[in-house]
């Protein structure tokens, strides 16, 4: 795919036979500036109203950052400077009035109705009115292999203009985890450019990327992994705090951030305090968080293989060392994976599951009794994880060798594995990802047979009745000590038949240069859904941790 270079002056082209176009459009075109330099930092002791650039560490490329372009957290990240949701979250992991002011549960429980902001407008110049909003679900509806997949689109059953400035959305069903899962993660986007589009995932014309949001694009390349956005003067809340945003590359982003060539990076794992001691000290500065990011090892139990037999999936759990792993691979910075699947950063954690503690003799035992014999299973893992992968797949090979178990391990890239996941093409699979502080919907989605999930995250060929009574239950339930208790049930079932055994989870770290930006966070519960990034476009819009007022702003 041959990189995409946008610019005011091509979007201007594009955009001549509207009468709406804003006079910033204009603006001309930028080019991406090399990881040099200084981050432009503050000097001396008075604050800037404003930050000009924040330039961080780009991690790669991850989609086109249109609604239904992006990939992984990080993509969303990026599409959601350019594209508003109906509500949002603030570093206390507060849902906060966004797209819309207002918005109420009906008594049935089955119709949210919103209540949109007044004076909108997209990036072309058009206003955001209630049928972009209607349109944006009824899209979504129709290409939902599409969706961002933590929205649950599925649970909506139709939207309506109430009138001018109101939507009623209303549920297949009473559905608990609707605002934060559906309202926080579903981006808005502008009928007057889609609804001619046929096929959302390849829509990369200039007109992709217009939305409503603080931030336009400017460029994005996907052989260097750069995004760069400014900010939309005419944003609704104002000109963002931070005015540019710069996703660069960064071979080594701890030296990087030394240099003060970027103002911050951020870790899932492989840190030590070592490596942090030296941002500890002024201008740079620390902030952590317990994790809400996990690697797991998948089974797919739809293949034929000794894999189907809870008992040697078991006998794999009390062989692999989880806290070695914590150890060797985190370097302490984490927790060993709970059976139960969600984290003790959750709040619905249930910590007293079956814990399958290292116990070789266990293990061997339990293969004895499933009559194991030897066949060799093969591993997927990804090198280009971050998290010390090969050090992990050591970990895992050495314990199963132990109970004469013979891996084979495949390594693939990071995207290759990610459609192996789609597809079900593996037996074993290593894969990681975030948004496990959330809801605990989650679970269902994952783990259900009911569930349409598809993706990393969805075990294959697992199928538990009472589970799944348990997890269609749970997420109409009034009562949050009712819901708790159903949610404790099902990491107890999960914990016992194992079609993931979770291996650890990242505490995160983000170490920036304070002197450029220092607003910043780990969203409680994430954004977006449930991402667990330090990228909350909340600080960068507000340069504060809480409410809607842009620092030192005019008003």
């Amino acid at each position: 795919m041959p990189h995409h270079h946008l610019s005011y002056k091509k979007l201007l082209v594009c955009l001549v036979a509207t009468t709406f176009v804003l006079a910033a459009c204009a603006a001309p075109a930028t080019t991406l500036t090399p990881v040099t330099g200084s981050a432009t930092p503050i000097t001396g002791n008075s604050e800037p109203a404003s930050v000009e650039t924040l330039r961080l560490p780009g991690g790669g490329y991850w989609g086109h950052p249109s609604p239904f372009g992006f990939n992984r957290g990080p993509g969303y990240v990026r599409a959601s400077l350019l594209f508003d949701t109906l509500v949002w979250r603030d570093a206390g992991g507060q849902t906060i009035p966004w797209l819309a002011t207002d918005w109420s549960l009906s008594e049935d429980e089955l119709t949210w109705t919103f209540t949109l902001r007044d004076g909108v407008f997209w990036q072309d110049g058009q206003p955001l009115t209630a049928d972009d909003v209607v349109f944006s679900i009824a899209y979504y509806k129709a290409h939902p292999g599409a969706a961002w997949f933590m929205a649950q689109i599925n649970e909506i059953e139709s939207a309506t203009q109430v009138s001018d400035n109101q939507v009623a959305v209303r549920l297949v069903r009473p559905f608990a985890p609707f605002i934060q899962t559906t309202a926080e993660a579903m981006c808005i986007f502008p009928r007057h450019i889609w609804e001619d589009v046929a096929d959302p995932q390849t829509f990369i014309e200039p007109e992709a990327f217009i939305g409503s949001g603080a931030y336009r694009l400017i460029e994005y390349s996907q052989a260097e992994g750069t995004y760069l956005f400014e900010s939309n003067p005419d944003f609704f809340l104002g000109e963002p705090y931070v005015r540019r945003i710069e996703f660069v590359p960064a071979g080594d982003p701890i030296l990087s951030l030394s240099n003060r060539e970027i103002a911050a990076f951020d870790k899932f794992g492989g840190v030590t305090e070592e490596m942090l001691e030296p941002f500890r000290k002024e201008p740079f500065a620390v902030t952590e968080a317990s994790g809400e990011w996990g690697m797991f090892l998948y089974f797919n139990l739809e293949k034929e293989t000794p894999l189907r037999d809870v008992r040697v999936r078991q006998a794999i759990a009390h062989a692999v060392d989880r806290e070695a792993l914590v150890e060797r691979v985190l370097f302490g910075f984490g927790d060993a994976g709970n059976p139960g699947f969600l984290p003790p950063a959750n709040p619905s954690y249930a910590p007293g599951v079956k814990s399958y503690p290292l116990d070789l003799e266990q293990a061997k035992a339990l293969l004895e009794e499933a009559g194991y014999d030897g066949t060799p299973i093969e591993m997927a893992y990804s090198p280009d994880w971050i998290m010390a992968s090969a050090r992990v797949v050591e970990i895992i090979e050495a314990g199963l060798s132990e109970i004469g178990i013979s891996l084979e391990p495949v390594s693939m890239d990071q995207a290759t594995l990610d459609a192996a996941a789609q597809e079900g093409s593996y037996e074993m699979m290593i894969t990681g990802f975030g948004g496990l502080g959330g809801d605990p919907d989650q679970l269902r989605r994952s783990f259900a047979g009911s569930s349409t999930a598809t993706g990393f995250s969805r075990a294959r060929g697992y199928n538990n009745p009472d589970f799944d009574t348990l997890a269609e239950a749970q997420v109409s339930m009034k009562a949050a000590a009712e819901r708790q208790e159903a949610v404790g049930k099902m990491q107890a079932i999960l914990a016992e038949d194992l079609p993931v055994l979770p291996l650890y989870y990242t505490d995160r770290v983000v170490a920036f240069d304070a002197g450029v930006f220092d607003n910043w966070y780990f969203t409680p519960g994430g954004f977006g859904g449930g991402i667990p990034l330090p990228y909350n476009k909340h600080q960068f819009i507000t340069g504060l941790p809480e409410g809607l007022v842009i620092k030192d702003s005019p008003g």
